[in-house]
């Protein structure tokens, strides 16, 4: 599912379907063509010069980054390379704060771990996509569950996140956003399905299907994380973060430090490193980052301390 947001972008459109025909430079016209078929894409003759536009404008952009030697991290062309800015926050983006919930500024200081300490669970856990579907919330909470049983009871599980998308509708909303933790109690009172059974369809109105004769895992419960008991958590197994996720879209590899604490998107946090750099699990597909990954600049970045819950 893609949106156009054509209203916002026919000013850029009109100004600018000449200067693309005409004067665009060989490199991006390249880029885009390798872009279309690498990812997949299919427009109608309007909608793909609309893109155009934005594909262009967003190659810029990741050339100047890539150029500036300042920067600690690097960005590349992926899959959001022919999504405005407001599109990508409006389709990936939608994890909503609980009513009333300010990020705080205090400064946070991990306990329970060593200096220099560090912990990698990357190859416990699976990176999946949530495609066209705003539930990094869902995927979230099934990645906390299933990293719990891998690592604490070594038990290998890939389950299934449209079913949460479907059937975990209390306060959650599907693709429209939800909360982690009401997503890992709800497995843990209801049960779910493996992934193999309940097959992943990034749709938001999908009906909630009971599957009679297929067994259900089922976890014990849902544990809220202090904010200095982040990386003492993480040393047990991989845990759920809120973060502002705003910049996030190009992001290729290094260490990103490019954002606020308007939380609204929800990960994976899967370890860190001796600098104190968190280690996160996304879930945008392999082609995002680093194989899937980030490395969060140590500290409050993006906010990623100020929401964490685990299952237990």
């Amino acid at each position: 599912m893609q949106k156009t947001f054509l209203v916002s972008g026919l000013t850029l459109l009109l100004t600018s379907i000449g200067s693309i025909q005409n004067h665009q430079p060989d490199d991006v016209s390249l880029a885009f063509q390798e872009f279309k078929k690498k990812y997949q894409k299919s427009y109608t003759i309007p909608e793909e010069i609309f893109r155009r536009v934005i594909f262009r404008s967003n190659y810029e952009k990741i050339q100047a980054h890539n150029s500036d030697k300042t920067q600690t991290y690097s960005v590349d062309v992926n899959q959001f390379t022919d999504f405005s800015q407001d599109e990508f926050v409006a389709i990936q983006l939608s994890f909503i704060p609980p009513s009333g919930w300010k990020p705080s500024d205090e400064e946070v200081i991990q306990v329970g771990v060593e200096p220099n300490d560090s912990v990698d669970w990357r190859s416990k856990v699976r990176v999946k996509n949530q495609q066209w579907c705003g539930a990094g919330w869902a995927f979230s909470a099934v990645g906390a569950v299933e990293a719990f049983f891998k690592i604490k009871k070594n038990l290998d599980y890939s389950l299934s996140e449209q079913y949460l998308i479907d059937c975990d509708r209390t306060k959650n909303k599907g693709c429209l956003g939800g909360h982690p933790d009401l997503g890992i109690k709800y497995i843990a009172n209801y049960g779910i399905y493996s992934e193999s059974a309940y097959i992943y369809a990034g749709d938001r109105n999908q009906v909630c299907t009971q599957l009679y004769g297929i067994h259900k895992i089922k976890n014990s419960g849902v544990q809220s994380i202090e904010k200095t008991g982040l990386k003492a958590a993480i040393k047990e197994y991989p845990i759920t973060v809120s973060v502002d996720a705003t910049n996030w879209n190009h992001y290729k590899e290094g260490v990103f430090n490019n954002c606020n604490k308007n939380i609204n998107h929800v990960v994976l946090a899967v370890g860190y490193d001796s600098k104190g750099n968190w280690i996160i699990k996304n879930s945008w597909g392999t082609t995002w980052g680093e194989q899937g990954f980030m490395t969060l600049k140590a500290g409050d970045t993006c906010g990623v301390t100020q929401m964490a819950f685990k299952a237990i």
